[in-house]
């Protein structure tokens, strides 16, 4: 009766502990897989992202411009002119070819 109340305990003890040793064994594999999804998504950049960078870049440029044209305003001297004036160059260059 001693030796089945040991097996018995053997065996329950066994499958309680089943999940926790699967566990364990597929973990770093796990983490690895998160990692290497990770660093994917890291390196790659979808549609929107790009789209929402360019808009960014736009709207810094736009804030620059208007920068260059108060300082423009206050002193036509100003090396802030001659920028500019290339700038206003380069867009009507773009007008053209587009035309």
């Amino acid at each position: 009766m001693m030796k089945n109340l040991h097996i018995g305990c053997v065996i329950a003890a066994a499958l309680l502990t089943s999940g926790c040793v699967s566990s364990i064994v597929t973990a770093p594999f796990k983490a690895a897989g998160t990692v290497i999804e990770t660093a994917v998504d890291a390196t790659t950049q979808t549609q929107q992202e790009a789209d929402e960078d360019r808009g960014k870049r736009l709207r810094m440029a736009e804030k620059n411009e208007e920068k260059l044209r108060k300082k423009c305003a206050k002193d036509p001297d100003h090396k802030s002119c001659k920028a500019l004036m290339e700038l206003d160059r380069e867009r009507e260059i773009i007008r053209r070819k587009d035309d």
